[in-house]
């Protein structure tokens, strides 16, 4: 097994906004990255290097391999930042790049990824990981990073604290991204949706952001049901989501998660206004799914993931 106690040679599946400043900053820590993603943005890398602004400090990295198709070459680490309904694909693509030894890390939001990848790569070389940090593509080559919310995690599906996992949270958060290994990674995965059901769909419903849907009692009140339903639907189908309570979750995501963010706009959001499916079926979605799996209704949830699939149709206002 992988354990990154010198430069590794890493590989980003799904070079977008995520994925390039992972990238970008491992690069500029002296890290071999390949990043693989579309034109134009690909382009632009490869020809004149990776502009990194924002929260994170002014970076051109040049150092970088950008390409569009996966190389057959052995890699160490492949960090997985593609849109969960193209998991399945990345996963199987990302295979003939990893090393003996290596590991492929679930950088996405959702649920269903890290298992997904698990059953396509094996759960020995599947990490978890979890990011609460915002970041845009305001041009090709270029990102922003926007907003973080708490530190990156990673960590084994099984909950074990091995060498390979303090490892890489110790190489990111030497790269300069804030990073812990945490042995209850599944969790946090399950935090991080809810975060993101509560917030995700009513940002890009009425295209708003975070803290004006903190400021309406109208949309608070329709986050407080979302996550209402997504704490009965989680208590019956046997996930222990660390609280009592849906009250206990939304007290922290008012008064801790919410703020440093509230200036931000869901990616589900800059999703429709690119013209671009969005990720509802595996956040509210799951909601969804769970609760008709489990006999439980979930109207706000329902509502929400068809009026996102809507709007995916109509376009931003």
């Amino acid at each position: 097994m992988y354990t990154p106690e010198s430069d590794a040679r890493i590989a980003i599946m799904g070079a977008g906004a995520i994925g390039s400043v992972i990238g970008g900053m491992l690069a500029r820590a002296g890290h071999e990255v390949t990043l693989v993603g579309r034109n134009p943005h690909i382009r632009s890398i490869s020809e004149n290097g990776l502009y990194i602004a924002g929260i994170w400090g002014e970076h051109t990295v040049t150092n970088l391999n950008a390409v569009t198709s996966p190389p057959c070459e052995d890699h160490d680490i492949v960090f997985l930042t593609v849109k969960s309904y193209d998991t399945k694909t990345a996963a199987r693509a990302a295979l003939p790049m990893l090393g003996q030894g290596g590991v492929i890390i679930s950088m996405q939001n959702g649920l269903g990824n890290v298992e997904t990848l698990a059953e396509i790569a094996g759960r020995e070389r599947t990490v978890g990981g979890m990011g609460i940090f915002g970041a845009v593509v305001p041009e090709p080559g270029s990102v922003r990073v926007t907003v973080i919310a708490s530190d990156t995690l990673v960590g084994e599906i099984d909950g074990n604290c091995t060498p390979r996992v303090e490892g890489i949270a110790r190489m990111l958060a030497t790269a300069g991204i804030p990073t812990r290994a945490s042995e209850k990674i599944m969790l946090e995965i399950w935090h991080k949706a809810l975060y993101n059901i509560a917030l995700n769909p009513l940002s890009a419903i009425f295209e708003v952001t975070y803290g004006e849907i903190a400021d309406s009692p109208h949309t608070r009140w329709l986050a407080s049901e979302l996550i209402s339903e997504a704490f009965r639907v989680a208590e019956v189908a046997g996930i222990d989501l660390g609280m009592n309570s849906p009250d206990e979750y939304l007290q922290i995501l008012w008064s801790q998660l919410l703020p440093p963010t509230r200036d931000h706009r869901s990616s589900m959001l800059q999703d429709i206004v690119r013209g671009k499916l969005t990720e509802i079926d595996y956040i509210n979605g799951k909601v969804v799914e769970l609760g008709a799996e489990y006999g439980i209704e979930t109207p706000y949830n329902n509502a929400v993931v068809r009026m996102v699939k809507a709007k995916e149709v109509f376009g931003p206002t």
